[in-house]
């Protein structure tokens, strides 16, 4: 990305740049960037929460089938 930056950058307008409406835009976009890359962290605590529901699925049936074994 930074290289085709370099060997684009002498063919652009410099009053294009200086515009405080590509900076907006610019900002906008690299916001919502971040946003989008924080997406994976809901995935890691879905899958974490997932993962504690089935053991305590399976340490329930356990303890229920021991407890039967012993009456």
């Amino acid at each position: 990305m930074y290289l085709d930056l370099l060997t684009q950058a002498p063919l652009l307008d410099p009053h294009i740049w200086a515009s405080p409406d590509v900076l907006t835009s610019v900002i906008d976009y690299e916001a919502a960037k971040k946003k989008k890359s924080r997406g994976g962290g809901g995935l890691i605590f879905g899958g974490i929460c997932c993962l504690l529901v089935v053991v305590a699925i399976v340490v329930g049936i356990y303890l229920l089938t021991k407890r039967k074994k012993q009456q």
